[in-house]
């Protein structure tokens, strides 16, 4: 099965991350990464999502899953190695159209997250549909590697010039050349010489 690439805003969705541990942790840190509000339900919690709630990161639901803990949440990850609670919240998800994923159980999961490089405004992501995530790992890594930090501004100034085309009367080709002069410009790839 092939999975339909999306970029997906949550900034100040209602997220669920199920389960207290290291791979909870690292999910929680992801979704924050992205503007998440997120809650976490667990009997027992890590010290580092215990330092998180300190902060006002996220809150804390110390207890087990119980049915239709998942209500009103855009999205749940699901981090626990109980097999059964994994399938009970999926398919309660599901029922109530709430994405879900499962870790490392994409047969549960609506989506799968795929290994991302990001230099500001620059998101690659790496997928092999869920069936070798180090190989995503591992080509996020190379392409890591291969871009300047340089591309930040190369970015920045390819948005104000895109907002002040939108303005001015002008072809789709002319469009093009300027912003490939731009792009010509920059060295966002590492080991190129300068133009």
């Amino acid at each position: 099965m092939a999975y339909y690439p999306i970029m997906l805003n949550i900034a100040n969705k209602k997220c669920l991350v199920v389960g207290g541990g290291n791979i909870a942790y690292r999910k929680i840190l992801y979704l924050l990464e992205f503007g998440a509000t997120v809650t976490v339900l667990s009997s027992s919690f890590i010290d580092e999502i215990l330092e998180l709630c300190k902060s006002h990161k996220v809150k804390l639901v110390k207890r087990n899953y119980q049915k239709n803990d998942v209500e009103n949440y855009f999205l749940v990850v699901v981090a626990t190695n109980d097999k059964f609670i994994n399938k009970e919240i999926s398919d309660e998800c599901k029922k109530k159209n709430i994405l879900v994923n499962v870790v490392d159980d994409k047969e549960l999961s609506t989506f799968i997250v795929p290994s991302v490089m990001r230099k500001g405004d620059l998101t690659i992501s790496i997928s092999t549909n869920g069936k070798s995530p180090l190989l995503a790992k591992r080509i996020k890594e190379m392409l890591d590697n291969m871009f300047e930090n340089d591309v930040e501004n190369l970015i920045a100034e390819l948005s104000n010039v895109r907002e002040k085309l939108k303005t001015i009367p002008i072809s789709m080709e002319e469009k093009i050349r300027l912003y490939d002069d731009i792009i010509n410009k920059y060295n966002i790839l590492k080991g190129n010489d300068k133009k």
